[in-house]
């Protein structure tokens, strides 16, 4: 067992020498690895143009069993540990740097003469104690590296030298890490922004999945600490007189990434920050019911977690609950009617209504409106499109109307954007209506004006 952050990671017991060099030499040649290790090198030493890693064989030669960029033809070369500055490092077991190649007697003539090299950083590769190879970090220009390269470039080797000389799988050893739990050694300084860069390469390189995870989980944290996000309205009319009857708040993230609310709600839900998310939007929105008109709803989104969440009811309490509508998306699916029946009562009781959101585009609306007999029933936009001219979808607005009023809901027609659906959806029944015919999202005073104008 060793400890890496606040973790106890199990690693394999390492191979037996005489096993080890030629399975790491067989493995590095073709593992993907190396490729991560010198893409993300590169960005935290942007003066290097490759590295060569070289194993040492048990006839004291050093093998270079993996180069990168246009080095790649060095692979299965030999360096003679006696006239080259890999040889002296694995030796004096320290970092060395050489600023010009072209005038430096340490440097292999033989392997000089066989690339464009005119500085390198030559870092010993331990294991227990013994140095079993050498990692160059080269470039094509002299005098390339600082001495805060090659404090770097010797902290990004001894996490190298770590992974490879376990012979572990890299998932495996250190899979279910990120950035913050990754040790940084010593070299690296300990602390501060340099540490967290070191950190980064090595999450990168060891998991890269776990590793936008983590960022994914860090914007998200931002955009809630930050309050990186706005809210927009957008009217919900009565199709008999066009007056306005609510509005729905939707989020708003200004990126980057750019990318639509929906992705970085799911972004949220997948590092476990969904419902902090969709809670604090709906905190934010619920401050536009004091500058709404009297009797002009307010509808919110929310999924199942959300919807079922104590800081859910805790938001709506401090309001006039009678103005909210808690729209119930399609996105995720319910787990447990139960727990969703008991929190929509709770928020009944607070005087908030419920709409279930996206009806008729799947199965899991028509289950929520069986199981929890929404208030309101809100008409997908794939119905709406064309239902003017299309007696299939004309077919299904009527009967879901008629299965709504039957239940006592009442309906709303999303997504309308021609007069021909807006028409059709007032002559089959439908109760309301909401669409870019009638107004796009907005600022709430924009929306409230523009649907005012409709209204005459």
């Amino acid at each position: 067992m060793r400890t890496v952050g606040s973790h106890q990671v199990s690693t394999p017991d390492p191979l037996p020498a005489s096993e080890y060099r030629t399975a790491l030499a067989d493995r590095l040649r073709s593992d993907a690895l190396m490729d991560r290790v010198t893409t993300e090198l590169a960005n935290l030493v942007p003066s290097a143009d490759g590295v060569l890693v070289g194993l040492v064989e048990e006839s004291g030669v050093i093998r270079l069993v993996h180069a990168s960029g246009a080095l790649h033809g060095l692979v299965g070369a030999s360096v003679d540990p006696a006239r080259s500055l890999s040889g002296l490092c694995m030796k004096a077991g320290f970092v060395l740097r050489c600023d010009d190649a072209a005038t430096d007697p340490r440097v292999d003539r033989v392997i000089l003469d066989q690339i464009e090299m005119a500085s390198l950083v030559v870092v010993p590769l331990v294991r227990n104690g013994e140095t079993f190879g050498v990692a160059s970090v080269v470039a094509a220009a002299t005098n390339a590296f600082s001495d805060h390269d090659v404090t770097t470039c010797q902290a990004v080797a001894e996490i190298l030298a770590g992974i490879i000389s376990s012979g572990a799988d890299i998932a495996r050893l250190v899979g279910f890490l990120g950035p913050d739990q990754v040790s940084v050694p010593e070299a690296a300084g300990g602390d501060g922004a340099y540490s967290d860069s070191i950190a980064r390469f090595a999450s990168r390189v060891l998991s890269p999945a776990t590793t936008l995870q983590v960022e994914v989980r860090h914007r998200i944290h931002n955009v809630l600490a930050l309050h990186q996000f706005a809210m927009v309205f957008q009217p919900i009319v009565t199709l008999r007189d066009l007056r306005l009857a609510g509005v729905e708040a939707l989020a708003r993230f200004p990126g980057p990434p750019a990318q639509t609310p929906d992705r970085w709600f799911a972004d949220a839900t997948t590092v476990g920050l969904g419902v902090e998310l969709e809670v604090a939007a709906i905190d934010d929105a619920l401050g536009a019911l004091r500058h709404l008109p009297d009797g002009v709803t307010l509808a919110l989104n929310a999924g199942p977690d959300a919807l079922a969440s104590s800081e859910l009811r805790s938001a709506i309490a401090r309001h006039d609950a009678s103005r909210v509508v808690i729209e119930l998306t399609e996105h995720a699916p319910v787990m447990d009617y139960t727990v969703i029946r008991a929190a929509v009562g709770t928020l009944r009781r607070l005087g908030a209504r419920l709409s279930v959101d996206d009806t008729g585009a799947g199965f899991a609306s028509l289950t929520h409106i069986v199981h929890l007999a929404p208030e309101l029933i809100k008409l997908d936009r794939w119905i709406v499109a064309g239902v003017d001219a299309d007696p299939v979808r004309r077919a299904l607005v009527t009967a879901l109307v008629g299965f709504a009023h039957e239940l006592g809901a009442e309906v709303i027609g999303e997504g309308i954007e021609t007069q021909g659906e807006l028409d059709a959806l007032r002559q089959l029944g439908v109760d309301y209506g909401q669409g870019y015919l009638l107004a796009r999202p907005g600022p709430l005073a924009t929306v409230v004006s523009a649907v005012g104008a409709l209204g005459g």
